[in-house]
């Protein structure tokens, strides 16, 4: 088997521009051919740490294909988990997994000449729910006119990255504008309990579908369920979990939706593991994926939802996807997408978009406040 790597940088463009135009635009591909072949991806942490990402492709889970024969994606993320657990099976290391383990779910797919969601069961609906995931944006009115493009091009559910100093201030300023629109925040991990309390019960007003990771650390799951007892928010949480027993512990807390990662966990065959989880708890799923201008693990995670009742809205991103890498994207129509059968990159064009090698922070929830940089 065949593995190639391919480190990118594609441009994240909005307009108006966000404050994460360099932060989002680090994407890790993999391919994998036998024949046939299958694109994968992992999401790189904020900071642009791709090269630890791809040298555990490079140098263990490529040589590892290439000298063993693996006779299924759920076998290789569970080989890869025990030869790896050591390292630390989260984060870098499942990261690294994803690409790999989708990309020959993506194989497969063509092997047998099946779109990927007969693979994951057959189809249960024609198109995915999707919501318009907000980068964040330096100004109140920039989030408006954002608003107002997404209303535009058909979106209904907006969710919000607005730090938690100016998010009052922007929520208050879309109501006044938009009653019928619905709203969820992401805060990425800022607040101690009682902080997640007071800010819950603040927002509660304007009829917020969720808070997404109010406390920190996101894995606090003490904490967390002491918050989801009193809280008049729906609470939502689990892009940062990796583990099976990790989002059981969410599950435990009492949250009102669950939020895997395809391209963090370790891929499909993990990402269907959460599934029954969730499933057996009764609580609704709606994927993280991270809403930049790459739809390969976001092709994966919306043909699941066309599969997977468990599955009620998916992340998705309010910027258009490069028409020269990507000839087969999701089609998007009022709020609602058909994702293609598989994914298709043209290998050719990435040349045209290598990766940038620079220092990148994602200035996540209040981390902004924290950092004093030197004269």
């Amino acid at each position: 088997m065949k593995v190639n790597v391919f480190s990118l940088s594609i441009p994240f463009i909005t307009d108006p521009p966000s404050d994460w135009v360099d932060q989002w635009a680090v994407q890790l591909y993999v391919k994998v051919e036998n024949k046939e072949y299958g694109w994968g991806e992992t999401l790189v942490a904020g900071s642009g740490i791709i090269g630890a990402y791809s040298s555990v492709i490079s140098e263990l889970v490529k040589p590892f294909l290439e000298e063993n024969e693996v006779n299924s994606p759920h076998e290789l993320e569970t080989l890869l988990e025990k030869i790896m657990f050591s390292a630390g099976n989260c984060g870098v290391v499942t990261g690294a997994i994803s690409s790999v383990e989708m990309a020959l779910w993506g194989l497969k797919s063509r092997k047998l000449k099946v779109p990927l969601s007969e693979l994951f069961g057959g189809k249960i609906r024609n198109s995915v729910k999707v919501y318009g995931s907000f980068p964040r944006f330096s100004r109140v009115e920039d989030v408006i006119k954002a608003v107002d493009f997404s209303k535009e091009k058909g979106f209904d559910f907006i969710k919000l990255h607005q730090p938690p100093s100016t998010v009052h201030e922007t929520v208050k300023k879309i109501r006044e504008n938009y009653k019928e629109i619905k709203i969820a925040i992401d805060l990425n991990s800022p607040f101690t309990l009682d902080e997640a309390k007071d800010f819950a019960n603040k927002i509660a007003r304007y009829e917020i579908e969720w808070i997404e990771e109010p406390l920190w650390p996101p894995n606090d799951y003490y904490s967390l369920e002491k918050l989801t007892r009193v809280s008049p928010v729906p609470i939502a949480t689990g892009e940062n979990e990796y583990m099976i027993y990790g989002f059981r512990k969410l599950l435990e807390a009492g949250i009102s939706y669950l939020q895997p990662d395809i391209a963090k966990i370790g891929g499909v065959s993990k990402f269907m593991k959460v599934l029954d989880l969730a499933s057996s708890y009764n609580v609704k799923v709606a994927p993280h994926d991270r809403p930049d201008r790459s739809p390969v693990s976001l092709i994966y995670t919306l043909n699941l939802a066309l599969a997977r009742d468990e599955i009620k809205i998916v992340e998705y991103p309010i910027a258009d996807f490069p028409g020269d890498i990507f000839p087969s994207a999701p089609v998007f129509k009022d709020g609602y997408v058909i994702p293609p059968d598989n994914v298709e990159v043209r290998e050719d064009t990435l040349i045209k978009y290598p990766y940038i090698n620079k220092f990148r922070i994602l200035h996540f929830s209040n981390l902004e406040d924290k950092l004093i940089k030197r004269d």
